[in-house]
């Protein structure tokens, strides 16, 4: 199982409320983080060059992308807080990709201030997301927000 590395701890100087986010990655059957998405530099988006039309792009691979954050509750326990999803379109052999970077931009604040929007995407996307979520550790997921945990339809641990 590939381990969460949402800390609310960064090795990067960055703005405190951009410290416990992170990125996870839904690509087909895949499911997995990549921080490097915070500056557009995940390892899928490496070598990419992004269009400024989805039509540019000749055989487009859809990629749902979830910024995640964590805060800590009333009790003092870190738990999940916010979730916004954007999309990117892949073509890994023309490398070129589409993505709105005021879409991702945006999506990323509204994460950070607890935000949580999941509306628009699939409900099987939405089940890997949490199985992710809830998978990768117990305790982010116990401590979750109350607002997370009605968005997602689960108890508090």
């Amino acid at each position: 199982m590939e381990k969460l590395k949402l800390t609310a701890r960064s090795n990067h100087s960055t703005d405190d409320a951009m410290k416990g986010l992170s990125a996870v990655f839904i690509d087909a059957d895949r499911v997995y983080i990549d921080n490097g998405a915070i500056h557009g530099k995940s390892n899928l988006e490496r070598g990419i060059q992004f269009v400024k039309t989805l039509e540019e792009v000749p055989a487009p691979r859809e990629i749902w992308v979830f910024w995640v954050t964590l805060k800590r509750n009333p009790e003092k326990d870190q738990g999940y807080h916010g979730v916004m999803p954007f999309r990117m379109w892949i073509d890994q052999d023309a490398k070129v990709g589409y993505k709105s970077l005021s879409e991702q931009v945006n999506k990323m604040d509204k994460a950070v201030k607890g935000q949580i929007d999941v509306t628009e995407v699939p409900p099987e996307v939405v089940e890997k997301l949490k199985g992710f979520l809830r998978g990768v550790r117990t305790d982010l997921w116990d401590n979750a927000w109350p607002t997370f945990t009605e968005v997602f339809g689960e108890t508090r641990g």
